[in-house]
């Protein structure tokens, strides 16, 4: 699967997450895109809403948003809301700084204004049994990050049952903003790659980095990380979201953990050649040998260095003995080529 020019499953694909960090300032914006492609992430990642017909009138600004201006939940997303025209200038911004620009429609409308803009679409964990909304972006034939965070597990098995399964990315998340250690369950990683093999993601809601790192060790193949620029900044995430240093920092430690990761089954590493030949054993005599001696494992040592050429240990154990083939002094390695098993 191919996001843009990425491919899927290689080092990770950073997301940074804007949400609606920007306040509903199209600069704000634009200089929030700017700070996470200088911290060397992938992909940018903003939202589109209808407030609307997002959420009822009357329903209370969410208790971990920390700006209180607002009456009510759709009061604050209408002033959240980016114009059409806003989002295509973010998504050539995006484009001319090298960025992957992705954003995650909350309806059907939104779906439709995004579609030329981005090469993927994000569905978010509200939306996971939200079929209508599912079944709509599914038909732009484009890969899909669908969030689990809230579900029960039988909603997962059904949401995966109804995802296009040769362009979805199951991102593993949990809707708790922010994220308590005891809660992150990145177990479910490696659980729901196994159980539906599907490439898997982690969509990060707590408050540092350890977790997304922790992720990718587990084989997470893509990272969404909350930024804000601006801690200062009343951002409804600004709790569980990081700034520019911290994601540089994390951009770096993914690669790391990335590379660390490696592949099975188990082969000799390039940077192991010199330890195993130094720190694995070998048979050498204990004493000098005759031509046509047997040796028994008492006549034995294992010994370091390994010597290239030399009987190995398990076959020395198997054998009933070792006939010398020439005279052999002291600490000698026994070798095909100066000794025979029997």
């Amino acid at each position: 699967m191919r996001i843009a020019d990425r491919n899927v499953g290689g080092a990770p694909l950073v997301i940074a997450e804007v949400g609606n960090n920007h306040l509903g300032d199209p600069d704000l914006a634009h200089r929030t895109l700017d700070a996470a492609a200088d911290a060397g992430v992938d992909a940018v990642k903003f939202q589109m809403f209808q407030a609307d017909e997002l959420v009822a009138s009357a329903e209370p600004v969410l208790k971990h948003v920390p700006d209180n201006r607002f009456a009510t939940q759709r009061e604050r997303f209408r002033q959240m809301m980016l114009a059409p025209e806003v989002m295509a200038s973010l998504a050539e911004h995006a484009r001319r700084r090298g960025v992957i620009f992705l954003c995650t429609p909350f309806d059907t409308r939104s779906a439709d204004i995004l579609d030329p803009l981005v090469p993927a679409f994000k569905i978010a964990s509200g939306d996971a049994t939200n079929y209508p909304l599912l079944d709509h972006v599914a038909r732009k034939d484009k890969p899909m990050l669908v969030s689990t965070g809230l579900c029960t597990q039988e909603e997962v098995d059904a949401l995966v049952a109804h995802l296009p399964a040769g362009r979805s990315i199951l991102l593993h998340c949990v809707g708790a903003y922010p994220t308590p250690d005891e809660d992150a369950s990145l177990a479910m990683i490696p659980f729901y790659a196994a159980r539906y093999a599907l490439p898997v993601g982690y969509s990060d809601h707590t408050p540092d980095l350890l977790a997304a790192c922790a992720a990718v060790g587990l084989g997470a193949v893509a990272v969404e990380k909350h930024f804000i620029l601006d801690r200062d900044i009343p951002g409804g995430d600004r709790a569980l979201s990081i700034t520019g240093p911290e994601m540089a920092r994390l951009v770096s430690d993914l690669k790391r953990v990335a590379a660390m990761r490696g592949r099975t089954p188990r082969s000799v590493q390039a940077s192991e050649t010199y330890g195993r030949s130094k720190l694995r054993r070998s048979a050498y005599t204990r004493r000098a040998i005759r031509k046509g001696e047997m040796l028994t494992l008492q006549d034995i040592a294992l010994l370091r260095p390994e010597i290239e050429g030399a009987h190995s240990i398990a076959a020395l154990t198997r054998a009933a003995g070792v006939v010398a083939l020439e005279d052999l002094a002291a600490e000698a390695p026994l070798t095909s080529a100066n000794s025979r098993l029997v």
